[in-house]
């Protein structure tokens, strides 16, 4: 399969739609392209490798409050205190289900795909804060209180 970072981008914010408003029952209002990240986040960043048909990394990088709220949703309140064990494992189970519907979205029906182990930790902006560029697209997804940024990165 070829990789074209513009066609599939569509797919990954596809994905993110669905994963959110199914796990954490929020609804995505809009969804940019956009140049850069603002700066001054306090998240989360989510990151999972594709492996097959292409290589590239999802990063997904939730508001640190918001991410929360996304937690106490998916765990339907059934938890007294969200700690940071939690709060990465079920983080990591986004990311994870987010590349596999991305996967899913932009990969021919009965073509096999692969990817690797979604990982969390603290959003760093040095590390991820990027610009867009040829082989870069960042999406920033309004949702209804806060705000997701993507980050597909081709590694092809």
């Amino acid at each position: 399969m070829s990789f074209n970072i513009d066609t599939v981008g569509e797919g990954l914010t596809d994905a993110v739609t669905e994963a959110f408003e199914n796990m954490a029952f929020v609804e995505v209002e809009s969804c940019e392209d956009v140049e850069s990240l603002p700066s001054g986040i306090d998240a989360y960043c989510v990151t999972v490798d594709t492996l097959e048909p292409f290589k590239s990394k999802v990063a997904i990088i939730v508001d640190r409050e918001a991410s929360e709220e996304l937690v106490l949703d998916m765990y339907g309140g059934d938890i007294e205190e969200v700690n940071e064990e939690i709060m990465s494992d079920a983080l990591a189970e986004i990311g994870n289900t987010v590349v596999g519907r991305f996967l899913s979205h932009v990969v021919d029906e009965g073509e096999e795909f692969s990817l690797g182990f979604p990982e969390c930790e603290p959003y760093d902006e040095k590390k991820y804060g990027r610009k867009k560029d040829d082989k870069t697209r960042l999406y920033d997804l309004d949702l209804e209180e806060y705000h997701i940024y993507c980050i597909l990165e081709s590694r092809n």
